[in-house]
């Protein structure tokens, strides 16, 4: 076949369209990219000591060492949350911040989210992105991270499960949108707090061990003389709240055993006080 200047133009002209259609192809195929629909989901924040026993949000002790909770979930159609589609955004406030010694790798939900955190804002940032499909019907993966108290007063914790499609091959669409944030109010109570309400007395005691670690009761001795009659014991909190209080008869006795049980690492005041009033004290005692 003579291979002329004609036939060469009309075989570059086919080649040329030939890859402006492939091209087009190509450009159509990524931008389709599979729909999913799914719900992602946060529930409710908990703040709990290192044994995971709820505190109270609004008696927090300065410096003490809690455990942040938030359930996370995703429910209906039966739908993974595709790796990239979505990140989760935690703001601890202005008092609390990330325990320097905590593991952001140790994180419950590690298997599914990498976590980074900055300081912004006056508070401490904490960012998962979903860098592993998130299973369907997943209804309670505890995020679990170690905060700590920093300074008195009171601030909010937020957080956020944003649908992003940052880095994806499917567009992720949340059914419920109303579901995807949580946030606590809390206060942290003053350091050095000293209960007025609580007078100091005339009875002198000893408490032992003091601070007291893996243990739930002390000995408390009498420095003289001895006691007899019905006693009021009282545990408060270092912000005034009662905790405990119980009954004991002593017969003639110059020390004894409080138990206290289970309770929260922190700063405690315990009341002794006879049942006429007219003997009583106030002890200073940690728990670590």
């Amino acid at each position: 076949m003579k291979y002329n200047s004609k036939t060469k133009g009309s075989h570059l002209k086919g080649l040329f369209m030939s890859g402006l259609l492939l091209a087009s192809l190509g450009c159509f195929a990524q931008v389709q990219r599979t729909a999913v629909f799914a719900d992602a989901k946060l529930g409710k924040i908990a703040i709990t000591d290192m044994t995971g026993d709820v505190l109270d949000a609004e008696n927090i002790q300065q410096e003490q060492l809690l455990k942040l909770t938030i359930p996370v979930g995703n429910t209906n159609h039966g739908a993974a949350l595709p790796a990239g589609s979505s990140k989760i955004k935690i703001g601890f406030g202005s008092k609390l911040g990330l325990d320097l010694n905590f593991d952001l790798n140790s994180t419950t939900a590690n298997s599914y989210f990498k976590w980074s955190a900055v300081e912004s804002g006056g508070q401490f940032q904490l960012t998962g992105e979903l860098v592993k499909a998130l299973p369907a019907d997943v209804k309670t993966l505890d995020l679990a991270v170690r905060v700590k108290a920093l300074a008195e007063g009171k601030s909010t914790i937020t957080a956020n499960f944003l649908i992003t499609n940052h880095n994806t091959v499917a567009i992720l669409s949340d059914e419920d949108g109303s579901n995807n944030s949580s946030f606590l109010s809390y206060r942290v109570a003053n350091k050095f707090n000293v209960i007025s309400a609580i007078p100091a007395g005339n009875l002198k005691l000893s408490i032992y061990p003091n601070p007291a670690k893996d243990v739930s009761a002390v000995n408390i001795k009498l420095v003289q003389g001895s006691m007899n009659g019905r006693y009021n014991i009282s545990m408060f909190d270092i912000a005034g709240k009662l905790v405990q209080t119980k009954e004991l008869q002593m017969n003639f006795v110059s020390n004894f055993s409080y138990a206290f049980g289970k309770i929260a690492a922190g700063k405690y005041l315990i009341k002794v006080a006879s049942a006429d009033a007219k003997e009583s004290t106030v002890l200073k005692f940690e728990k670590l």
